[in-house]
């Protein structure tokens, strides 16, 4: 394996002496024509992602910059016979256009898109004005949720296309390393995003890591008018959220920045309707500074955020209402990307990324056990129907006790984990006009420190056995044994262009890691071939095939074997080995486009096999958490997306529609969640909706102002509510929940801003008997806000 590696390398440095370019980077082409007729020497400019750029036409009118990002660009043309402007929502893909000459000035700007026939088939592109004016605005998983294929779960996770939450974020072409084990918050602030390319299956080689979607972002730009932009917003739950921007010209290039700060009453999904103790905060930083120098620019990202959470109480089933368990998350990330346009069809990308996450969990271990305790006593579905004893007496030397279960015991959470990646990464690109040959190659070093404190309750089965003289005291398992991982990534990749009806994309990815500690040090890798063959009617009308394999690798955030055989010793007798497991997926996928009127129907059906799947598991119902494997899995998705621009190119409407089925099959890790007992044939996974729709709609007036809403109606994820004869297949809870936003223009530069949350006001479980726990959706809730600053292509 080793071997192959090195030769993708090989053949990617060979590739580089004619090829230099970027994964990250798009291709803008065009043509410039006056009546009919192509336009030699005139003068184009793309100004957008605070860049502006200047070419001119060849003799044949055409003009290329090969050195953008993915986002929304205004491209103006002039010449003796006229001018033209066009607006460019620009995805990965790139995009070609024709721009129009006229001599009279249009009142109006005309409005285009990356052809959809070359995206996949329910790809997305999220625009800065959907991130500004959707009543999902300022909420990252509220506006994932609004994906095709998308399931809400409970505090903010969001599961798509039947994955358990593997969203692979892509932040100004670098890859996000996710190693520390979440369950509640976002690592990303919508502030501080301008443009979502999102892409939903049919992967090129440059993607690896996680694949239930892949978010690249492009983070916040200026709108070319210096000075200080802002909101302000008061709301139900005593919701504050406020932020300030500023953006000038800084010596040769152009400074964004951006603090944020949010918080309120109800943080989480509750575990009842109204749990005390759920406040949170959030408070974000962000500046980026981008130096062009002819066609090449330097750019520099930095973002910091501080999240707070308390953790609400489970006052119906047991938990004191003065429980006091909190957690913090503390991200800090960084990026320096450097870019270099090689002549008018290619680029070189060079990144340096910094990422430190940390998170600390802060138990109450009185009221913590209390809880533990009654769970275990109540009879199901809640608790477990067991003694007050049961704990005690759990373990029982040379046998292994069946009727154990993961709350049996009561655990009280003490945690101190912190991951710091240091990452690099190169990209290169050339596009020839029939072949755009791709190659990079990354290397990520990673450091997870973790102190876990995780403290039996008294009357427990190790008490007798470490520290006999106190048989009932309670006993602290302790994990502070760090973990250390490399990551290799390298690939290459064309995208051959047959004439005007098929398109073949085809590459190989190489991917490894090695992980370190105390007790173990393993390494992994696997080579991944993708093909897709795309066959294309017109630029909005195609149907593709694709096959691919995928190589996902376990969070480097692990507990300890002896950690691990302490907390099982009643169903672990002896100390299991390391057995975590990357996922491996083999993927086939039928796709495509159809111009429906002035609208586009994407279409998607998709088939994953997955050999040791990757799920999660937690301590008790502590936040701790990690990964485990299944033996198998097995997705399948249909998808359907319809999207279409109204008034005059003005607004946007979109409606999706997606059947979703996600099974695992035989449970094989040992460490945190011992099989015994466990489920052998296939099962329904916890996260698993069969039914999903979303809609919405955005309309902007003459006055600078917006009406939008969204909808979400879900069948509901797996439940163990029902007999044990239906265990995961009973689903709870559908529910269906539409929101609505108004802005009204005071002014050219302020807003007021008014938002309402489930407008029907459904009070439906989240996740209801379900290993996520039992959590309650938000009821309606009320915004009202101003804002204030210049918007980007304000007017448009």
């Amino acid at each position: 394996m080793i071997r192959a590696f090195m030769l993708l390398v090989c053949l990617a440095q060979i590739a580089a002496l004619s090829s230099p370019a970027v994964a990250a980077t798009t291709i803008l082409s065009g043509t410039v024509v006056f009546n009919g007729q192509p336009v030699a020497g005139a003068v184009v400019s793309v100004t957008g992602n605070n860049l502006r750029q200047i070419t001119q036409t060849d003799a044949r009118g055409r003009f290329a910059f090969s050195n953008l990002s993915q986002g929304t660009y205004m491209v103006e043309a002039s010449a003796t016979a006229g001018s033209a402007a066009v607006r460019v929502e620009m995805a990965t893909v790139g995009a070609n256009i024709t721009l129009h000459l006229s001599a009279k000035q249009l009142g109006t700007i005309t409005v285009t898109r990356s052809a959809p026939a070359r995206q996949g088939g329910t790809d997305v592109n999220i625009t800065e004005q959907a991130l500004t004016k959707s009543p999902s605005s300022g909420s990252f998983p509220q506006l994932l949720i609004q994906l095709p294929g998308a399931a809400r779960g409970a505090n903010g996770v969001v599961h798509i296309n039947g994955d358990h939450g593997d969203i692979n974020y892509i932040v100004d072409g670098v890859p996000i390393p996710q190693e520390l084990n979440r369950n509640i918050g976002s690592e990303f602030n919508p502030n501080d995003v301008s443009y979502i390319d999102v892409l939903q299956g049919a992967y090129p080689a440059m993607y690896g890591g996680k694949f239930a979607s892949v978010l690249d972002i492009n983070t916040r730009t200026g709108t070319g008018t210096p000075g200080v932009s802002g909101a302000f917003y008061g709301g139900t739950y005593g919701l504050f959220d406020g932020s300030l921007g500023y953006e000038n010209k800084v010596g040769a290039g152009s400074l964004v920045a951006a603090v944020r700060g949010v918080m309120g009453d109800r943080t989480l999904d509750p575990p009842n309707p109204e749990s005390p103790h759920n406040q949170g905060s959030n408070v974000n930083e962000f500046a980026r500074y981008t130096v062009p120098v002819g066609d090449n620019y330097l750019n520099f990202i930095i973002s910091n955020s501080l999240q707070t959470f308390q953790i609400p109480n489970d006052v119906d089933n047991g938990e004191p209402a003065s429980t006091d368990d909190n957690e913090t998350q503390a991200d800090l990330f960084s990026a320096l990307e450097l870019r270099h346009s090689i002549g008018t069809r290619g680029a070189l990308t060079y990144v340096m990324g910094y990422k430190n996450s940390h998170i600390q969990d802060f138990g109450d271990p009185s009221n913590d056990w209390t809880y533990g305790e009654a769970l275990n006593v109540t009879a199901p579905p809640y608790g477990n129907g067991g003694t007050a004893t049961q704990c005690a007496t759990a373990y029982t030397p040379g046998s292994i006790n069946t009727s154990y279960l993961p709350t049996t015991c009561a655990f009280s959470l003490f945690s101190d984990r912190t991951a710091k990646d240091y990452l690099f990464k190169l990209d290169d690109v050339l596009d020839s006009g029939v072949h755009t040959v791709r190659w990079g190659a990354l290397y990520d070093i990673t450091n997870v420190a973790k102190l876990y404190n995780i403290i039996l309750q008294p009357g427990n089965f190790l008490a007798p056995l470490y520290t006999p003289a106190t048989p009932n005291a309670p006993y602290a398992v302790v994990d502070n044994a760090p973990n250390d991982a490399d990551t290799e990534a390298a690939y290459l990749q064309d995208s051959w262009r047959m004439g005007n009806t098929y398109q073949l994309d085809y590459g190989l990815r190489s991917d490894s890691f090695q992980i370190r500690s105390t007790e173990f040090d393993q390494g992994f890798a696997m080579l991944s071939p993708r093909i897709k063959l795309t066959r294309i009617f017109s630029p909005q009308a195609s149907v593709y095939l694709f096959y691919g394999r995928f190589f996902t690798p376990f969070s480097f955030e692990n507990v300890s074997p002896t950690a691990a055989y302490l907390l099982n010793l009643p169903t672990q007798p002896t100390l299991a080995q390391f057995d975590l497991k990357p996922q491996r997926d083999s993927v086939y996928e039928l796709g495509g486009h159809l111009p429906l009127g002035s609208g586009n129907l994407g279409l998607r059906i998709m088939q994953k096999n997955a050999t040791d799947l990757i799920d999660d598991t937690q301590v008790g119902v502590t936040a701790l958490h990690q990964d485990i494997n299944y033996q198998l899995g097995r997705i399948a998705t249909q998808t359907a997306f319809f999207q279409q621009p109204i008034f005059s190119n003005r607004s946007t409407f979109y409606v999706t529609l997606n059947h979703t089925y996600s099974e695992n099959k035989g449970c094989e890790t040992q460490l945190l969640a011992p099989c015994f007992g466990s489920p052998t044939n296939w099962t329904p996974a916890d996260h698993e909706q069969r039914w999903g729709s979303t809609a919405g709609v955005l309309i902007n007036n003459n006055r600078g102002g917006w009406f939008s809403m969204d909808g979400e109606y879900g069948s509901g994820l797996s439940s163990g509510a029902c007999p044990p004869t239906t265990i995961g297949y009973c689903k709870y809870t559908p529910h269906t929940i539409f929101n609505v936003e108004d802005g009204v223009a005071l002014n050219g530069n302020t807003r007021v801003v008014g938002r309402i949350i489930n407008l029907l006001n459904d009070n439906f479980f989240v996740t209801y008997i379900n290993a996520q726990g039992n959590h309650y959706y938000t009821p309606r809730t009320f915004t009202v806000g101003v804002e204030f600053g210049p918007q980007s292509f304000s007017g448009l």
